[in-house]
């Protein structure tokens, strides 16, 4: 037994004898495959290394609400008085983005900590959208919209990714810049507003630059 708490004793001085933990912030850019304009947002990450040629690293970017691209819907009347028994409408959706990133990296170059290096790994991600339709002015007292239908719904997806990128060390602290394509293999709606959206993607590129700051 004493044996065994000494191995572990020294297996876990030789991790952390190097071990580094980092946190990082910037602006962030997504761009949906398929899809009409550019999300942009912010990130905040955290970063603990291995060793000098690996890290483990966890990263939250949100994007704010982006509208889409104008349709129509119909609204209904509320009794058969009503003329016309029905009304077409402009509808626009707007969706956002929250993405959960947890991956791994492997740098090459002068490593993690100090001077030029490139890198590059995987991740797997949780993201989170929110959907909701923003309708064009009719009267309510004569008119409502489908029955059962929701203002907001979302959508959470299961995906994974892979990621590059470079970083640049000075005394005062570390620049970089990396990119991500990520897909989702699983996304799931809340309700009948999110399975109508028209701006939900499965594959996505992420663009991320920002001030990445060493805590020992």
């Amino acid at each position: 037994m004493k044996k065994l708490v000494l191995l572990t004793i020294i297996a876990c001085n030789s991790l952390f004898t190097f071990s580094q933990f980092s946190v990082s912030a910037g602006p962030s850019f997504i761009k949906p495959f398929g899809q009409n304009g550019v999300y942009s947002g912010l990130h905040l990450s955290g970063e603990f290394a291995v060793d000098d040629l690996s890290s483990f690293y966890g990263r939250f970017i949100f994007m704010p609400s982006k509208k889409g691209e104008a349709t129509t819907t119909v609204v209904t009347a509320k009794d058969f008085n009503t003329s016309p028994p029905v009304l077409e409408i402009n509808s626009t959706e707007k969706f956002n983005y929250s993405v959960l990133e947890l991956g791994k990296r492997y740098y090459f170059g002068e490593g993690y900590e100090s001077g030029f290096s490139f890198y590059g790994g995987t991740n797997v991600n949780l993201i989170f959208n929110k959907v909701s339709f923003e309708l064009d002015d009719f009267d309510k007292t004569k008119y409502e919209t489908t029955s059962g239908s929701e203002p907001i719904g979302s959508i959470v997806s299961f995906g994974f990714g892979l990621n590059g990128g470079l970083k640049h060390s000075f005394t005062f602290g570390t620049l970089y810049f990396d990119t991500g394509l990520n897909y989702n293999l699983l996304g799931l709606s809340s309700n009948a507003t999110a399975q109508n959206s028209n701006m939900y993607a499965n594959l996505f590129f992420n663009f991320n630059f920002g001030f990445r700051k060493y805590l020992y």
